[in-house]
């Protein structure tokens, strides 16, 4: 947060240097740069662990590749509205901090609901699918394939 009070909407014609004290930051600058280097790389980082746990998640879910591809579709669908969302309120020029307290205020939300999700995990699926071994070889109208 102390980070995100230093930045604006960015230069305009008025004030060229306004989107971050001092003006543009410059790797051979370290007292300045080091901080916005570290929050980039934490923030990768984060973002990185927070993929893979959600992926983790819909993976303990089922064994079945149907549900697990309609659950990741439904993950992936859900990240490209939130995205939408933050492209919309970056249009509307809502303020930057504005958009960091809806962020917190998401995470928030969000966590009962993850915890109560991760809580009820098994060590193992319970569904399980009766597929003859070589279903792989099945045509789409359910004859055998040429290939056999």
């Amino acid at each position: 947060m102390v980070m995100q009070l230093r930045y604006t909407r960015g230069a305009d014609d008025k004030n060229p240097s306004n989107d971050y004290p001092g003006g543009l930051i410059d790797l051979t600058e370290p007292g300045r740069a080091v901080g916005p280097i570290l929050l980039y790389i934490f923030m990768g980082a984060v973002d990185a662990h927070v993929q893979s746990f959600a992926y983790w998640l819909i993976g303990t879910m089922t064994n079945d590749s149907q549900m697990l591809a309609r659950y990741a579709g439904f993950y992936k669908g859900i990240q490209s509205l939130g995205a939408t969302i933050a492209w919309q309120l970056d249009a509307q020029n809502v303020s930057l901090m504005g958009q960091v307290i809806v962020n917190w205020v998401l995470i928030v939300v969000a966590l009962p609901f993850t915890y109560y999700v991760t809580s009820r995990i098994k060590d193992h699926a319970e569904d399980s699918i009766e597929q003859p071994a070589d279903d792989w070889l099945m045509r789409a109208d359910g004859g055998k394939s040429d290939y056999i």
